[in-house]
């Protein structure tokens, strides 16, 4: 059986930290291929400012020019799922479209703590493993109090210092040594800014002068 990765976000716009994280997921938890899914309409945050179409191909520019990126690919998904873009959705899709499959979401701090309040969150932690990446700004006492708040309920694994497991043996596993300075907010505003942006992988800062995106000139 296929272990299939599932990487969300806005990618508006895809920098050097979202690929060394996908390369780290990829190799720490030996994934068949991880998928770098850019949403359509998040549901649970602020709209991108690029478009879907420019978000996928500096997706792929950024892939096609790192070489670490095997196994790696940029999923257009959700371009022909209903919106917004709930992630119950992308998995469901995930798994009709590569099954028979063991799929692991890769999340962050942020949508740990909003877990609960996603649509149909009890489907989804039946039917995916998390991988909970902490950049090192949350205490394990609070990440212990986001796991304690999901349903169904996840209990500590004995074996391992980081990880728990649902009632529907699904795991959760933290991934707590993850560090990078990049984002993409502070990309946009340094475009904006005009100024050049630290952290773009040079296929994207190529693009994105080609298409004059995040420039207060922007169309």
């Amino acid at each position: 059986m296929q272990s299939i990765g599932i990487f969300g976000g806005t990618f508006d716009p895809v920098h050097s930290g979202h690929l060394a994280l996908a390369c780290q997921v990829r190799d720490r938890f030996a994934l068949d291929q991880l998928l770098i899914v850019p949403a359509l309409e998040p549901p649970h945050k602020r709209q991108p400012v690029a478009t879907f179409t420019h978000r996928v191909a500096m997706l792929d520019a950024a892939l096609q020019d790192c070489p670490d990126c095997a196994r790696i690919c940029c999923s257009r998904i959700e371009q022909s799922l209903s919106r917004p873009s709930y992630t119950i959705h992308t998995v469901e899709a995930v798994l009709r479209s590569c099954a028979p499959c063991h799929t692991a979401l890769v999340i962050g701090m942020d949508s740990l703590a909003d877990l609960p309040n996603w649509y149909r969150v009890e489907d989804l932690l039946a039917r995916v493993d998390l991988v909970a990446v902490n950049r090192g700004q949350t205490s394990p006492a609070t990440i212990r109090e986001f796991v304690m708040r999901l349903q169904p309920r996840y209990q500590p694994m004995p074996t391992h210092n980081n990880a728990w497991i649902n009632h529907a043996g699904r795991t959760l596993t933290l991934l707590p040594d993850f560090h990078q300075p990049f984002s993409s907010t502070a990309i946009r505003q340094a475009l904006g800014r005009g100024e050049e942006a630290v952290g773009l992988p040079e296929a994207v800062r190529t693009y994105i002068h080609a298409h004059r995106l995040y420039s207060h000139s922007s169309s």
